[in-house]
Order: structure tokens, then C-alpha cells, then sequence
């Protein structure tokens, strides 16, 4: 598969959605990116009118879905909603700030601490594998000794899906997902499983690189990557309300998750599953509050320097995805002539989690359900959204007479305004 290397600018819309080319060689620089987000303070709630119909949206398109969480700011402000349950079993309603299993959203976190430690030296973008981890890792991995950190940051690495493997399992075996899995025995899921193609030749999504990614992060440092992540990102956000699960407490837990997963009709409890088997390729849990602030303050420049978050934003295209219309480093895009977003999306057992940036109408858009379902309800909430017009817009009747007097009255001036002329004149005002 022939792909290119497309620098994603917000300037150059002409770049964004010109048509896909057989091959670049080699990636282009960036130019600046310019983005001005306020994540110091957020705007105003939306008017209690788009609330409501916002909140109409959102029941309606949630159809079967036990739970959703939205949140949406927007210049028209800000709306946080929940709809549905967050516990089938008590019928606890679901609350706007709660928490959910945030799937594979882990990878832009673990992307972003990646790209921290290329700046402060500590790793390479060119690094491989062999570099970074020890043979007794790297010696299960094809081609491990050419393929690098960016490769697995942009999953133009090769590697086979350890996940692939382990659900392959968990058909025979569903006990599998209540193992307490090390990093090192997920890799070795893979022993022996053949490279999909070599290293920087094609596209494929993989959650074994991200696994490795959270590998070479600990190597690196010699510490924890729960530990990094929150040093690096969650404390200094103030991100409260997220978590890397199974490796650090998770007061007051989050919201249950459910998957038919016998398909007999009734919905399963999948949150006691323990999240080991996704790691630092999905194992994160948040809410929409938080996950909102992180990708305003990723996208706004306050985690990574500006050459560094263009090299993240600069994206592969075309790709064989159903997710994404072009990849960079641990973030997507979603583009089409009229629409462009930055995004990441997850999943585990019983979550689904999509995390969105327009730049282009400076809009976030955070969704997160506690259930196994393709229903699309970003469709019906950001279609609400713009289709709607604040009543504050059109003037109020007194209003609209007070403009039509003052039209009249330009009017009959700009008709006298001759005679006037010649009156100021002869008398030489």
C-alpha cells in the first residue's frame, strides 16, 4: 500500500482535502500551527432552550444504549448531558461528570508523554525497538530491529495485534479478560505471528504498538507509566477524574458497563473484567469534563512545544480505516470537504469513547457510553447544534422599528444633504 505523510495545518485547507497522492517519501515539515483555545475558562452554558433540545437529541439517539455522557463547547457555550443509567441493576441515573472506561482514547495520553520525552532528549522519534527495550521482548517482534518509536506512534510499524490473539481466546475462554496481564505476556501473545508488512510500508492499526510504547516509557524512565502520564498531564490539568486502571486507585470507581456478549438478549456486567489486557493501549478511565480539557490543552499547545505537535498532527493518508480518515502520532482526523476534526476513539468490552477538536469551528465534542453499540449519536447532538438559531439573534419588534426609523432618517438626510451642501458653502460654515 502506497500512502503519504500529510502535514495537517488549520491554514492550509487546500492540503487538508486536495487528493490522496501515490507516495511522498518522506515527511513534510509542518508550518505553524494556529490555534487559540481558551482552556482557562470555559464559555457560559448554552441557553436553557438549546439545553433542552440538546438533551432531546441525546435521548432519542441513545435508542438501546444503557448510558451516554456528551459534553459539547462551542461558541454557542457549553453543554455537559447524560442520558440513560449508569448501573442496570439499581437503575442509578446516569450524572453528566461520571466516569467511563475511555478505550483506546489511552493512546494519544501515552502518545503525548512519549513526545514529551523526545523533547527533553530522553528518547528519539528514530529509536527502533531494539534501541529501547530488552531482547527479551524485542526478540518476539519482526523486524524489531528497524522499526521505531514513530512507526508505532503512527501504526506503520507491521506488528500484529496482540488483541487479535487474545479475543481469539476469549471465544473459547472468556476467563482471559479476568487475568491480571503483565505487559511482557501480552507481547508474547504475538510470538511467532508473522509481520503484516515491513516496517513504513503500509497501514494498519495495531494495539501491540502502543503496548510497546507504554514499555518503552518505563524503560526509559525507570518508573511507571501511570505514573508518568499523571505528572506530565493529569495533575498539572487538573484532570481529577482520570484514572490508568489497574495500575492506580480509582476512588469512587465509574459508571458499569454492559455487552451481550452470549447474545442471549440480555446485557452483561463487563466492568468487573480486569483492564490489564488493554494496558497503555486502552486500560484509562475519564469522564467527558476531563477529556475536554485534555485535547483543548493537547490542541492548544500547553503539552507539547509547537515543532512537536506538528510532527503529532501530521498525518498518514490514505488509510485502510473505518475510524479514521488520515493517522499521526497517537491522533486521528476526520475529513470531508466541509467538516474536519482532530479525534481519537476507544473501546473496550462494555465502553465505546470518541474525543473530538474541530479547529475549523472551534468546537469539542466528547462522547462516552457504558454499552457495546455502533449508534451514532453525534450525528443528531452536533446537528442540533448547528442547526440552531438563539432567539437573541433577531431583533426584538422595538428594535426593528428603531433601526427602520434610523434607515428613514439616513434616507431623508442623504437627500437633503445637496441643499445642505450649498447652504454650509455660501455661508462658509
Amino acid at each position: 500500500m502506497l500512502f503519504r505523510i500529510l502535514p495537517t495545518s488549520i491554514l492550509t485547507s487546500a492540503l487538508l482535502f486536495a487528493p490522496a497522492a501515490t507516495l511522498v517519501t518522506g515527511a513534510i515539515s509542518s508550518p505553524a500551527l494556529s490555534v487559540t483555545l481558551a482552556t482557562n475558562s470555559l464559555p457560559p452554558p448554552v441557553n436553557q432552550n438549546l439545553a433542552e433540545q440538546l438533551q432531546a437529541s441525546l435521548d432519542q439517539a441513545r435508542g438501546n444504549i444503557p448510558g451516554a455522557a456528551v459534553a459539547i463547547i462551542s461558541p454557542k457555550g457549553t453543554w455537559f448531558g447524560a442520558s440513560g443509567v449508569a448501573d442496570l441493576a439499581t437503575n442509578t441515573q446516569l450524572q453528566p461528570s461520571d466516569r467511563f472506561q475511555i478505550g483506546s482514547i489511552t493512546k494519544t495520553f501515552v502518545a503525548t508523554t512519549i513526545l514529551q520525552l523526545v523533547e527533553e532528549g530522553i528518547l528519539g522519534l528514530e529509536d527502533t525497538l531494539v534501541d529501547r527495550l530488552p531482547k527479551t521482548v524485542t526478540a518476539v517482534i519482526p523486524n524489531s530491529e528497524r522499526i521505531t518509536l514513530r512507526q508505532l506512534l503512527n501504526h506503520t510499524s507491521g506488528i500484529a495485534d496482540y488483541t487479535d490473539v487474545l479475543f481469539t481466546q476469549a471465544a473459547v475462554n472468556p476467563g482471559v479478560f479476568f487475568n491480571n496481564w503483565q505487559p511482557e505476556e501480552l507481547v508474547s501473545l504475538i510470538n511467532g505471528v508473522e509481520a503484516i508488512f515491513e516496517p513504513g510500508e503500509s497501514w494498519e492499526y495495531s494495539n501491540s504498538n502502543f503496548l510497546l510504547l507504554g514499555m518503552v516509557v518505563e524503560a526509559a524512565t525507570n518508573g511507571n507509566i501511570a505514573d508518568e502520564i499523571r505528572d506530565r498531564i493529569l495533575d498539572p490539568l487538573a484532570l481529577s477524574n482520570t484514572f490508568f486502571a489497574e495500575e492506580e486507585a480509582i476512588l469512587g470507581g465509574y459508571v458499569k458497563g454492559y455487552w451481550d456478549f452470549d447474545q442471549d438478549g440480555t446485557p452483561n456486567d463487563i466492568s468487573v473484567a480486569n483492564l490489564s489486557w488493554a494496558w497503555s493501549a486502552g486500560a484509562m478511565v475519564s469522564n467527558t469534563a476531563d477529556l475536554a480539557t485534555f485535547i483543548q490543552a493537547l490542541i492548544g499547545g500547553e503539552l507539547l512545544e509547537p515543532d512537536t505537535l506538528n510532527q503529532m498532527l501530521t498525518t498518514i493518508s490514505p488509510i485502510a480505516s473505518e475510524n479514521y480518515s488520515a493517522y499521526g502520532l497517537g491522533i486521528g482526523t476526520i475529513e470531508s470537504p466541509n467538516r474536519f476534526w482532530y479525534i481519537h476513539r476507544g473501546q473496550t468490552l462494555g465502553y465505546r469513547s470518541n474525543m473530538w477538536y474541530s479547529p475549523l469551528e472551534n468546537i469539542t465534542y466528547i462522547e462516552l457510553i457504558n454499552g457495546r453499540s455502533n449508534q451514532n449519536l453525534s450525528g443528531a447532538t452536533l446537528t442540533t447544534l448547528r442547526r440552531y438559531e438563539s432567539s437573541a439573534s433577531v431583533p426584538e419588534p422595538g428594535i426593528v422599528t428603531g433601526l427602520l426609523l434610523l434607515v428613514g432618517m439616513g434616507l431623508t438626510l442623504r437627500s437633503r444633504l445637496p441643499l445642505l451642501n450649498n447652504i454650509c458653502y455660501r455661508n462658509k460654515v
